[in-house]
């Protein structure tokens, strides 16, 4: 079941090491209960080519 389709972009959050950041939608935001400077756990699953990420938020 899909309960969120979203499209968006990716920025440097450091352009001299590379690392990347994106923006949660507000929407995500309140699903997830999450505020600035609290910490998410990110599995990342690969399975017959299909990419599955599971965020959650650190307790």
């Amino acid at each position: 079941m899909i309960m969120f389709n979203y499209t968006s972009k990716i920025n440097y959050a450091n352009p001299e090491t590379k690392s990347l950041k994106v923006g949660l939608p507000k929407e995500i935001v309140k699903v997830l209960n999450v505020k600035p400077g609290d910490t998410m756990n990110w599995q990342v699953d690969i399975e017959d080519g299909e990419i599955k990420v599971i965020a959650k938020k650190q307790e």
